[in-house]
């Protein structure tokens, strides 16, 4: 997902809003799944309303400017949607640090990983919490699916947690000398 289109998909949905109701809408719908900051949020407005993507329908106090998606913005989004393939780039930072976590003591790696499962945990409370209200409108609805996609995921990230916590917890037995790493594969060792 670009930046760009998820402002005008939340203009569309949202109606007009300002710079700060967009990030706030942000962080309770598609924060969940895609990350953006304030920072980055208002130079996107200016240069979709340079486009003629969004437009501004009105000032409010302190030079706040509200923007509504043009109908180009809406065709934009619905081209971005059907015509693009998405990039399944995939950078997991949780990932990199266990796959060297062999160089640390193993009691400090399961803490880690426990700290993940905790957090995993009340994530998907948050999510499931939000996958029980009531869903009537379409947009509600498309919204429900990235949530359960969202529990789904979640579910699964805590289970590969704990059993990675129980491998991790073997490494103390069985550590090599030097820091090396464990055999290729430990379910066969």
């Amino acid at each position: 997902m670009s930046l760009r289109h998820g402002l005008i998909g939340l203009l569309a949905r949202e109606g007009p809003q300002t710079g700060y109701q967009l990030t706030k809408a942000f962080d309770r719908s598609v924060n969940f799944f895609w990350n953006a900051l304030p920072g980055q949020i208002y130079p996107e407005l200016a240069r979709l309303a340079d486009a003629g993507l969004i437009r501004q329908t009105g000032s409010g106090p302190r030079g706040a400017k509200k923007y509504e998606a043009t109908a180009e913005g809406i065709a934009e989004l619905r081209r971005w949607i059907t015509e693009n393939e998405p990039t399944q780039v995939i950078r997991n930072e949780t990932l990199v640090r266990v796959f060297f976590s062999y160089l640390v003591d193993p009691a400090e790696a399961e803490g880690f990983l426990r700290r993940l499962a905790d957090a995993y945990r009340s994530y998907l409370f948050t999510l499931e919490e939000i996958a029980a209200e009531h869903v009537e409108t379409l947009a509600e609805r498309a919204s429900w699916l990235t949530v359960d996609a969202g529990v789904r995921v979640t579910r699964a990230r805590l289970e590969w947690a704990e059993n990675a916590i129980e491998e991790v917890r073997r490494w103390g037995a069985k550590r090599p000398q030097g820091g090396q790493a464990p055999a290729r594969n430990p379910r066969n060792a």
